[in-house]
């Protein structure tokens, strides 16, 4: 069962999301088929979700889902292994629990769900999870996202001065000389000065060339 909005465009990922753009959200209800099942695709698409259902759960989640409900008991108990990336969700991540033992709270736990709800099922608060959690789960990708890109720009600085370092003790130039040339190669071959930097660096690998120059010390 599909119900889906098409004048609804999809949500801006990056910026928070507020009542009114509850409609452009999608969610996936993995759940057998049953009267809580039924209950809670009803109210979803009540409050103007984009709503679809699939069981047992797919492979992978499709790219233009926002929203997972997943009921929990029927993966614990029926064996079914779903390759959830907890890492890296594609998704934000709601469980759904009928009652609480170590073995249900474990699976929810490993699967990090940003939210739980329990049965039987209460409309009031599944609004307010939903927002929450999408929030929550959108802050997290962009506090990731940002450590990335400051870790690979602390790399990329490492690499200049390893190959500075490089240039320095094979030719015998100052700090300054070396990094012209780095920048003078990178203009030339229309590239980075990172990418000439690595370049270098694995040259001086394969070739076993020295980083720092020894100097004798009378």
């Amino acid at each position: 069962m599909v119900s889906r909005s098409p004048n609804v465009a999809p949500h801006d990922g990056s910026a928070p999301i507020q009542i009114k753009d509850i409609r452009s959200l999608r969610v996936l209800l993995l759940q057998p088929k049953s009267s809580e099942g039924e209950e809670l695709w009803q109210h979803l698409n009540r409050i103007g979700c984009q709503v679809q259902t699939n069981w047992p759960p797919p492979a992978e989640i499709p790219a233009n889902i926002d929203v997972v409900f997943a009921f929990i008991r029927p993966l614990v108990e029926g064996g079914i292994t779903w390759n959830w990336n907890a890492d890296d969700p594609p998704a934000v991540l709601i469980a759904i629990v009928d009652y609480e033992n170590p073995i249900i709270v474990e699976k929810v736990l490993r699967l990090r769900a940003q939210a739980v709800i329990g049965l039987p099922l209460r409309t009031f608060g599944i609004l307010a999870n939903i927002l929450l959690s999408v929030n929550n789960h959108r802050r997290e990708e962009r506090l990731r996202i940002r450590v990335e890109r400051l870790s690979a720009k602390l790399k990329a600085h490492r690499d200049i001065d390893k190959a500075k370092e490089i240039l320095m003790a094979t030719n015998k130039v100052s700090e300054q000389v070396a990094y012209e040339t780095l920048r003078e190669q990178a203009m030339n071959k229309r590239t980075t000065i990172e990418a000439i930097a690595l370049a270098i660096i694995n040259a001086s690998d394969v070739l076993k060339l020295p980083v720092k120059e020894t100097v004798d010390v009378a």
